[in-house]
């Protein structure tokens, strides 16, 4: 299979939910795997970080930090060092969740060392004015998410589209390598639907995954949105 022309990336972040911890991250990981088998489309996991190199080492799909610190190599007790999610096979890292928030010269740095690392970077922001600030760093992905949305059932698909319209808008018109995706209450087919038509490459989701009876069921509904 032609992984280069997948649809996506659909990247599901696992959280610290403890419906996907321990061996259940693995059942869920399988379950994604399965569906991007079966629909050819991209879907990127972020797991617990306890489990990342275990997912990373039992999964082929592309794994990476929910977090990462700018610390030194070495003694650094406690943090997520991007050298060492490199080295249990993580492909990237999360910036900036709205449930991690770092400050703008981080983010910058972050950024710069991820792509010295040839590691994906996925940047957060909340607001249009916080994409703006992003903009020069290009970041591979800039996933915009309004915190008010996140964990709800209401989407910035059906609540907010006006606001993934500009923010591709902008990227497109400075012809920037960065791409567009976005999240908060995704929870149904058709608001995957609505943010590709609105000029989204992806989404980011969540709890409405997590949180199902049925994890391949949910995965495989959101991800068919990509072949319409």
């Amino acid at each position: 299979m032609n992984t280069n022309s997948r649809n996506g990336p659909f990247i599901i972040n696992l959280k610290n939910y403890l419906e996907t911890s321990g061996d259940n991250t693995i059942k869920i990981v399988k379950d994604a795997e399965r569906v991007s088998e079966k629909l050819n489309v991209e879907i990127i996991i972020s797991p617990p970080q306890p489990s990342l190199a275990l997912i990373a080492k039992q999964s082929k799909l592309k794994v990476i930090s929910q977090h990462i610190d700018l610390k030194k190599i070495g003694a650094t007790t406690g943090f997520y060092i991007p050298e060492i999610i490199e080295k249990v096979g993580a492909k990237g890292s999360l910036i900036n969740h709205s449930e991690h928030e770092i400050e703008i010269d981080e983010i910058k740095r972050s950024i710069e060392k991820l792509k010295e690392m040839k590691l994906i970077s996925i940047v957060c922001i909340k607001t249009f004015e916080g994409l703006k600030e992003i903009l020069a760093f290009e970041p591979d992905y800039i996933a915009i998410e309004p915190p008010e949305l996140i964990g709800t059932q209401k989407s910035i698909s059906s609540e907010k589209p006006f606001l993934i319209r500009e923010c591709s808008s902008v990227i497109n018109k400075r012809n920037l390598k960065s791409k567009l995706i976005c999240g908060a209450g995704i929870n149904k087919k058709d608001d995957v639907k609505i943010a590709i038509e609105n000029g989204s490459a992806g989404v980011l989701v969540s709890s409405s995954i997590t949180k199902a009876k049925n994890w391949y069921d949910k995965i495989l509904e959101l991800a068919s949105a990509f072949n319409q």
